[in-house]
């Protein structure tokens, strides 16, 4: 199986999951708050041709600065996937594009869809020389009230980002554990919620934990560049975590069963 073919199933996997949208838009005017739309963008600059790039566009916002700023955070995997696939090209790939562009899709998948919009962005990329590699599934999550993107520290307490608190978080989470275990991950540590270099790479990547706020609970979602224990999903209600979570969240979040 070619790395195309991965990248073809991938792609349909996640666009079967997006179907299943984790809130309800605005019935009575569809016009206003989030929708999913998409980008076909060509950056020849980059070698990069974005394909029905899906994200999240906030219309409607009675605050037309909220409103930008809400929209380029929520654009922002898509900005992202196209600097990494132009500037981590090497000079040999470069030479074997012969002027062709590497594909950039992703597919949106909602969490909370209210006053805090919350969405998981699965980024494939379809390269245009013969090599291995993946691309990350980016969280974002913004304020359309404030017009602010949440960071870690906006959505945990305080305490909960040192290693104490991280292990609470971690014993607290449900998912595939063992799997973590067998590819040696190291435990969560404060960084791994930021966006930063990593492993020598030579620009910045999202950060790899991104919480994704569901009307479920919350999804941790570990998820890097690479092919190899790169993904991972973890899940906690919210009541069983609510003492980790900022309260500032508190009156945002869905209560139990709903």
């Amino acid at each position: 199986m070619t790395i195309r073919d991965v990248l073809v199933i991938a792609a349909a996997a996640t666009m079967a999951a997006s179907c299943s949208s984790g809130g309800e838009a605005d019935a009575k005017d569809p016009g206003k708050g989030p929708a999913v739309v998409t980008d076909d963008t060509a950056r020849p600059d980059k070698l990069v041709q974005l394909k029905g790039a899906e994200y999240v566009k906030v219309s409607g916002l009675p605050d037309a600065a909220a409103e930008k700023r809400v929209n380029q955070a929520l654009h922002g995997p898509i900005d992202w996937a196209v600097g990494w696939a132009g500037g981590t090209l090497l000079p040999e790939q470069r030479a074997e594009c012969k002027g062709k562009s590497s594909i950039v899709q992703t597919k949106v998948r909602f969490g909370l869809r209210k006053q805090l919009v919350s969405t998981a962005n699965a980024i494939q990329i379809i390269p245009c020389y013969e090599g291995e590699g993946g691309l990350p599934t980016v969280t974002v999550t913004v304020d359309t009230k404030t017009g602010k993107a949440l960071t870690a520290d906006d959505v945990f307490a305080p305490k909960t980002l040192e290693k104490d608190g991280l292990k609470s978080l971690w014993d607290k989470l449900s998912g595939p554990k063992d799997d973590w275990k067998d590819c040696e991950l190291d435990p969560l540590d404060r960084k791994d919620f930021f966006p930063g270099k990593r492993d020598g790479d030579p620009m910045e990547s999202p950060a790899p934990a991104g919480p994704l706020l569901t009307p479920q609970g919350l999804e941790l979602i570990w998820s890097t560049t690479g092919t190899d224990c790169n993904n991972f999903t973890f899940t906690a209600p919210y009541d069983k975590i609510k003492d980790l979570l900022n309260p500032t969240l508190h009156p945002h979040l869905p209560t139990s069963g709903t």
